[in-house]
């Protein structure tokens, strides 16, 4: 692929501006570890929001979506369009908590929850657990997606193309923290969405038009018995157990980057940075409505055109399916594909900068600094963190190497979490809930995981499979190890709460006085004196958020087809519930004051 100088003004320009504004920030961010990871808990609603969205933009998710499309249809998107549940209870019931608990990292939220040598344990287990394989493997699929971007645009090697990943990842994130990180977001974003809207508008074009699209989807859906262009999976036959498992488990199940039962990651590190509980909940908000409604039509768009232009694409590796997406870059006019290609590297940096910065975070908090070295300066603690930073870009780099596809990943970090989202999301509101809780579910999910990948035929998963298939289930080998996984953690971890003490009254007070949570607090809240409780507002804006993202998402696909009529009737009805969902919002006390 051949790029011209005005291509490469757009390339030189954006890394400019990049570098710039990282230089700006790096003595901001070098004074304490806060300003380093939480950029002063200072940031607006909606640049923490936007700050979200860019982060889990990245370069691996245009690529993902493009081979799930290709592969399964529009209807395939719910692999991750089922974790719009999660995020909008997240912004409900879990955002503002998050402000509140005031804590650095979600790994602290530990320190502060729970009691005793359990509770020390599991900070450090969690601080490393999350911190090295899930931040590496996380790492390792996102660069894995620059590479064949990189390899695809430039015709480099491999090896090169991870180079010059890496480096642009160690140089950049090490130098600002997360000051940097969210300044750029706004500038990564921005560029990132254009291009791939330019990008699906030239693809729509060179196929031929929607309607030639829609025309040629059709036949392949009936050679295939696909149909490659409904939201939802035809309901009407067995029903798919994937689809199943991801409306109905997958979302409150799950520990996925960027969508945490509760919130975690990424997601609690930008709450933690807001102004206030209510910038929190509204930045939260913002970033569920972008991420499910308005970021991936441009992507679904793409990888149906790639249909059209690539003929016997539905049948390639699912690498080469993924491999799509970059390749359509070569139908764009000079200029054009050079500001596509800054995107692209707009959209890598944004997700991995938000990787390593929190990977460090993990690293350095929970554990270097309360097992390692525990009263050192401030700027010893920064530049530490700088190191941490290096090794885990390092470690997973590797990662990058043996992942076949960007699916693979998502599938592999879901596994290893798979059951651990219901303690995650109780902890808040039951005061029974204790570390050995959250040991018993980590471990518990893990071991499942890891045996299951080495004996994946065995008595439980045949047995499971043939019951499910008798329900009338049309089953695959995930959705079967993911119910599986699922049950065996969570019989782990209730049992293991009752078979153990609960937590030191005193901590769990001082818990309950400083998040004044709500819920089943009882023995506590008689010791407080006072009884948080949880209100109705908050279930019926849950309800609202959901109706209110499903109305848009099909509203705008309507219209793109050229469904005018129905698109119409769909965004109205997404538009009464952002009203009435506005009003619940308005009339929460987010500060739990009353």
């Amino acid at each position: 692929m051949k790029l011209s100088a005005v291509d490469w003004i757009f390339i030189v320009w954006y890394f400019a501006l990049s570098i710039g504004i990282g230089l700006y920030y790096s003595k901001k961010a070098g004074k304490s570890i806060s300003e380093y990871f939480l950029s002063g808990r200072s940031l607006p609603w909606w640049l923490l929001g936007t700050s979200m969205v860019a982060t889990t933009f990245s370069s691996d998710t245009p690529l993902a979506v493009t081979g799930i499309v290709i592969k399964d249809g529009v209807s395939g998107n719910w692999f991750w369009w089922n974790f719009m549940l999660g995020s909008a209870l997240t912004v409900l019931f879990f955002a503002h908590l998050w402000r509140r608990a005031g804590v650095l990292t979600e790994v602290e939220f530990i320190d502060i929850r729970y009691s005793g040598r359990p509770a020390r344990f599991l900070r450090g287990f969690k601080a490393l657990y999350l911190g090295i394989p899930v931040s590496c493997i996380t790492f390792g699929w996102v660069t894995l997606a620059m590479v064949k971007i990189i390899q695809i645009i430039f015709g480099t090697s491999g090896t090169a193309a991870l180079a010059i990943c890496l480096g642009l990842t160690v140089f950049y994130t090490t130098l600002s923290g997360l000051w940097g990180v969210v300044a750029t977001d706004m500038l990564l974003f921005g560029v990132a969405m254009l291009g791939s809207i330019i990008l699906s508008v030239v693809s729509v074009e060179k196929a031929g038009g929607v309607a030639a699209i829609v025309e040629a989807a059709r036949s392949l859906g009936a050679g295939t018995g696909k149909d490659y262009l409904s939201v939802f999976p035809p309901l009407g036959q067995a029903l798919p157990l994937a689809f199943f498992v991801a409306l109905f488990v997958q979302w409150w199940a799950v520990y996925y980057p960027g969508a945490e039962p509760g919130g975690g990651g990424w997601i609690a590190q930008r709450m933690l940075a807001g102004k206030d509980a209510r910038h929190a909940v509204k930045g939260t908000l913002w970033f569920t409505i972008a991420h499910y409604v308005i970021r991936p039509w441009p992507w679904i768009l793409t990888a149906l055109a790639a249909l059209v232009l690539f003929p016997g694409i539905s049948g390639a590796s699912p690498g080469e399916m993924e491999s799509a997406y970059p390749r359509m870059i070569a139908f764009l006019p000079k200029g054009i594909m050079g500001l596509v290609v800054a995107s692209l590297f707009a959209a890598f940096m944004s997700t991995i900068e938000s990787i390593v910065n929190l990977s460090g975070s993990f690293l350095l908090n929970d554990f270097y600094r309360p097992f390692v070295r525990k009263n050192a300066s401030e700027r010893h603690y920064v530049a530490a963190s700088r190191v941490l930073v290096i090794f885990v870009s390092l470690l997973g780099a590797g990662f990058s190497y043996v992942l076949g596809s960007v699916k693979m990943g998502w599938q592999l970090v879901m596994e290893l979490s798979a059951g651990i989202g219901l303690v995650l999301l109780l902890r808040w509101y039951w005061w029974r809930v204790n570390a050995w809780s959250e040991i018993a579910a980590l471990s518990a999910s893990a071991a499942t995981a890891v045996y299951l990948k080495i004996f994946p035929d065995n008595a439980l998963v045949r047995g499971l499979g043939a019951g499910l298939e008798k329900a009338g289930f049309r089953i695959d080998a995930w959705g079967v190890g993911i119910l599986l996984i699922v049950a065996v953690t969570t019989a782990a971890w209730i049992t293991a709460t009752f078979l153990t003490k609960p937590d030191d009254e005193a901590k769990l007070l001082d818990f309950y006085r400083k998040v004044r949570p709500g819920g089943f607090w009882g023995p506590i809240a008689r010791l407080n004196g006072r009884a948080y409780k949880l209100q109705a507002a908050p279930f019926i804006g849950w309800g609202l958020a959901v109706l209110m993202i499903l109305f848009l998402l099909l509203g705008l696909g309507k219209v793109i087809f050229v469904g005018f009529g129905a698109g119409a009737a769909y965004l109205a009805a997404g538009g009464l519930a952002a009203f009435l969902l506005s009003r619940v919002i308005a009339k929460i006390d987010w500060e739990g004051r009353s």
